[in-house]
C-alpha cells in the first residue's frame, strides 16, 4: 500500500524542521540574538515544502504528462495511483520501498525468500518469479494457463526467454479464453 501523499508531505515538513531548527540555533549562537524561534522555524519548514514542493511537483507532473502522456505504460502507471513527484523522492521523504512504488503490491510476507537472480515479479501478487511467464510459488499464478493479468502488465509483448513457438500457443490460449472482437465501418 502507498503511502498516502499527506502522510509524504508532513514527513517533508518534520524533515526540513530538523534541518531548519539546528541551524537557526547557530545562527542565534553566531549573532548572539534570539531572532530565530522553532515555531518560526516551523512555520518557514511548511512554507519551504508547500512552495517548492508544489512547484516542483508541478512541473513534475506537466513534464511527465507531456513526455509521456501517450504511453499506455504511463498511462497505466498512473491510473493505478502512480505519482511521478511523489515516487521519485528520496527515502527521508517518501518510505515506500520500490516495489510499492512502481506496482503498488507489497511483498509477499512468506518465510521463502526466492534467490536474488529471480528478476520478475508475478503479476498477480508481485512475488519475484523465475521467469516472467511461470507459475508462482507464492499464489499459484499461471497453473490453470489464464495469462491475463500478465497481459494486462505488461501488454502483447513476448517474453526473450520463452520460444516463439510457446508464445504463440499462450496467445492462442488468451484469445480463446477472450475472443477479440472486430468491428468494421462501412462508408457506404
Amino acid at each position: 500500500m502507498r503511502t498516502s501523499k499527506l502522510r509524504v508531505f508532513l514527513r517533508s515538513c518534520f524533515v526540513v524542521f530538523c534541518v531548519f531548527l539546528p541551524l537557526s540555533c547557530l545562527w542565534n549562537a553566531a549573532t548572539g540574538t534570539h531572532f530565530w524561534k522553532p515555531w518560526e522555524m516551523a512555520i518557514s519548514a511548511v512554507l519551504t515544502v508547500a512552495v517548492f514542493g508544489g512547484l516542483s511537483w508541478l512541473v513534475t507532473n506537466v513534464g511527465m504528462a507531456l513526455l509521456f502522456g501517450e504511453n499506455w505504460q504511463y498511462r497505466a502507471y498512473r491510473n493505478s495511483g502512480g505519482d511521478p513527484f511523489f515516487d521519485s523522492l528520496p527515502q527521508v521523504f517518501n518510505p515506500d520501498s520500490q516495489t510499492v512504488r512502481q506496482t503498488r503490491m507489497d511483498e509477499p510476507q512468506t518465510n521463502f525468500v526466492p534467490p536474488a537472480s529471480w528478476q520478475f515479479r508475478c503479476p498477480q501478487c508481485n512475488a519475484r518469479v523465475q521467469h516472467r511467464v511461470d507459475v508462482c510459488w507464492n499464489c499459484g499464478y499461471g497453473a490453470d494457463s489464464d495469462s491475463t493479468a500478465y497481459f494486462e502488465r505488461y501488454g502483447d509483448v513476448k517474453p526473450p526467454e520463452i520460444s516463439e513457438e510457446h508464445w504463440a500457443k499462450i496467445r492462442a490460449e488468451d484469445q480463446n479464453r477472450f475472443p477479440v472482437v472486430v468491428t468494421y465501418r462501412s462508408d457506404e
